[in-house]
């Protein structure tokens, strides 16, 4: 399997989402007029073969499915040397390894999907011995060894697996136009060639992309200073959902179910992956028909709660047993569990930026860090309109999300809506009174902070669009 896998040179080396070609295309194929031309291209695909009991067999049509999107870390593409300095090459970084991890829930009824993303450094029990090594060396003796171990430590079903590369990536991007990203301030990341002074509103397109989703050195101007991200990959892990999210908000926008842009889209993405062999374009298309009505906001995205951790004198990630009951409620949503109705918000399920309203220099920074050992997913932080009341704003149906947040805070927040929020849950904007983030949460108020909206006299500063 493994060898037969080897022979496709077909994965991108680098550390990037791989969500995005496959959610793109499924949120696009299924409503376009003519379609004939996808057929021919899908039938063109590299297959991956699996033995009998990997894969769990087609549910019925309209049923949930779950997605395994894996990309490799191979150098077998490398030829010149341009491309050896910038990814390196297979006789310095030697065999193939799974660096990005996502497994996909699509469910077709309720017209709703789910991602999780596996750490690249996630320290695990392997298939098929359970001894303990970094997930991302499980793809090593190939995907059927990969999808075993994500099944032994999870017991979730896997019907269907895709394996994509990236060199197609930039072509992707660009074919909807660039994605738009709020930066509050100048990011960069010398590793990976990221370096964008502008704010506000920014076009990505395809090259600084790249360099986007692949950033796990992420820096960051804070009141005048660069300030690093200290998340790593799980930092990167952030980006990469934001950036799926906005980019089929942009696709759909930009009506990409026209056939004609839509085998340009395909054209682009076709050549960097490869699938199993039992999944079919019939499959993928009636798939996209029923997520005709598919909006972003409906892209359900969790992390798993990890901590850092040292194992033989390696850097690697675990997930602590106090959190194992929060891992299972988020692979209950895989499993196709229905949560309970008593089930508690948790940290990770929250998706937090913070902005500096205070004017303290690296507060933001700092409490995001903070926000972040307690399990919370944290977009980059920035610098916000200074204000003297810190703030929660939430989006559309996040607010039992923002009274979570509130609780964690010190000295409180002023708990706001704000449906134009995009790409997290809530936006936390310290203000003047703001000192610090509990070590325990306080518990639930009989009367919940109130929702509405500041007088127009407030100091707080209204938040700056979204894209």
């Amino acid at each position: 399997m493994a060898e037969a896998t080897a022979k496709l040179r077909r994965t991108w080396p680098q550390r990037l989402l791989i969500g995005f070609n496959v959610l793109l295309i499924l949120a696009c194929v299924g409503a376009a007029g003519g379609i004939g031309y996808f057929y021919y291209q899908f039938g063109q695909l590299p297959r991956i073969g699996f033995g009998s009991g990997v894969l769990t067999p087609d549910a019925p049509p309209g049923e949930p499915q779950n997605f395994l999107l894996v990309g490799s870390d191979t150098r077998a593409f490398v030829d010149t040397d341009a491309e050896s300095e910038s990814f390196g090459n297979s006789s310095n970084t030697g065999g193939q390894r799974s660096d990005t991890i996502i497994l996909v829930r699509v469910d077709p009824v309720a017209k709703r999907a789910a991602m999780v993303s596996f750490p690249r450094d996630l320290w695990i029990p392997i298939a098929p011995d359970g001894h303990r090594q970094r997930i991302n060396t499980a793809f090593a003796d190939g995907p059927t060894n990969l999808i075993e171990t994500i099944k032994l430590n999870w017991n979730v079903p896997i019907h269907h697996y895709m394996q994509v590369d990236f060199a197609g990536f930039q072509g992707l991007v660009d074919a909807v136009g660039g994605v738009e990203i709020y930066l509050p301030g100048a990011v960069r990341d010398r590793v990976t060639g990221l370096n964008i002074t502008d704010t506000g509103c920014v076009l990505f397109h395809g090259d600084q992309a790249l360099a986007y989703v692949r950033s796990r050195h992420f820096q960051y101007m804070e009141n005048g200073q660069w300030r690093s991200d200290p998340r790593g990959d799980l930092g990167r892990i952030e980006r990469q959902q934001d950036f799926i999210r906005r980019a089929l908000r942009k696709a759909l926008s930009r009506g990409l179910t026209n056939p004609s842009r839509l085998n340009r889209l395909v054209n682009v993405g076709i050549d960097n992956v490869a699938v199993d062999d039992t999944l079919s374009a019939k499959d993928i298309v009636n798939l996209g028909r029923q997520f005709k009505s598919l909006t972003p906001d409906t892209l359900a995205q969790f992390q798993l709660p990890v901590v850092n951790a040292n194992r033989g004198g390696a850097s690697v990630v675990v997930i602590p047993e106090s959190e194992e009951d929060t891992v299972d409620e988020i692979m209950n949503v895989f499993r196709g569990v229905q949560p309970s109705g008593s089930a508690m918000i948790a940290p990770t399920a929250v998706k937090v930026q913070v902005l500096n309203g205070s004017g303290t220099p690296g507060q933001a920074g700092a409490t995001s860090e903070a926000l972040a050992e307690f399990g919370f997913q944290l977009a980059s932080p920035g610098d916000g309109r200074h204000t003297a009341r810190t703030t929660i704003y939430y989006g559309t149906g996040q607010l039992e999300k923002a009274r979570l947040l509130e609780r964690w805070l010190e000295a409180g927040a002023d708990i706001v809506e704000d449906s134009s929020i995009q790409g997290v849950d809530v936006r936390l904007v310290t203000g003047e009174d703001f000192t610090s983030v509990l070590p325990f949460p306080r518990e639930a108020a009989a009367a919940p902070p109130s929702t509405e909206p500041l007088p127009t006299t407030t100091t707080t500063a209204p938040l700056a669009p979204d894209c």
